[in-house]
């Protein structure tokens, strides 16, 4: 008997494990080993499902290429090809080729508007042949022969694009302006001048009727006198016929309109400061 627990209770008298049994024990363990460890483990996080590839943007379109810059402002050296670009016509090719085109338009447009006859200016305007006439109802007109040699130069103009012609105008109205000042203009509008050129022509009048001349010493003049009055520009048109003036008309009046220009009568002449450099 202890003292310190008591008495012991009493129970069957244990016997020795045999071999057999060692077996089961060893077998039980085992078993419940890996029980424990497939209750009591952590279970493994899942495997991450790898992101499915995100869809890219479809590309963003390129802006559309602006228009370019201009190098800068144009120049006489300019004046050429952006004029070769409204015509193809080669008498005016030949014209173009003559130089001095600055000068020589803004020369062109201060005749015209001032009544006096651009043929100085511009060579090519001269016929071939010579001025003719007939008799027709018992009175000597201009014969249409001497019309017919006008029919070149009027076709020539009648070629034209009006809208190359207006860009042309506007990348060179710095230059020119300036050449119409310094023919004895300053502080004149080239626009200005340049709307009574043209309107001139437009408003020149037509004769479709053959027109009456009178030989005065080797000389003809209009038999009428109130065309005989009329400046050289629309006498000159006379003199081509209603054919060609007609197609001079039109074009000065589509390229007045491409240009914006009011349509003006002739009025007056700009003042003038110093002499004109004019030919």
């Amino acid at each position: 008997m202890d003292e310190a627990t008591g008495p012991m209770r009493q129970g069957r008298a244990r016997r020795p494990l045999r071999p057999g049994d060692w077996a089961a024990v060893l077998l039980a363990l085992a078993v419940l080993g890996a029980a424990a460890f497939f209750l009591l483990r952590k279970p493994a996080p899942p495997a991450a499902t790898p992101p499915a590839p995100e869809a890219q943007a479809p590309a963003e379109p390129a802006p559309p290429a602006g228009p370019e810059e201009p190098a800068g402002p144009a120049t006489e050296a300019d004046a050429r090809p952006l004029l070769e670009a409204s015509s193809a016509d080669p008498s005016l090719r030949r014209w173009l080729a003559e130089g001095d085109l600055v000068r020589r338009w803004v020369v062109v447009t201060d005749n015209l508007a001032e009544g006096v006859s651009p043929r100085a200016a511009l060579p090519f305007l001269a016929p071939p042949g010579r001025f003719s006439v007939v008799e027709s109802g018992g009175e000597v007109v201009i014969a249409p022969a001497s019309h017919a040699r006008y029919d070149r130069f009027a076709e020539a103009v009648a070629s034209i694009d009006a809208r190359a012609a207006t860009r042309a105008y506007r990348a060179l109205h710095g230059v020119l302006e300036a050449a119409y000042r310094a023919l004895g203009y300053p502080g004149a509008s080239l626009d200005r001048v340049t709307a009574r050129a043209l309107g001139r022509l437009e408003r020149a009048p037509v004769r479709e009727d053959p027109v009456p001349v009178l030989d005065e010493g080797g000389v003809f003049v209009f038999a009428d006198p109130a065309l005989e009055r009329l400046p050289a520009v629309e006498k000159h048109l006379l003199r081509m016929g209603p054919r060609n003036t007609r197609l001079v008309q039109g074009k000065a009046r589509e390229i007045r309109e491409a240009l914006g220009l009011p349509a003006v009568a002739p009025g007056r002449r700009e003042q003038r400061g110093a002499g004109p450099g004019g030919p």
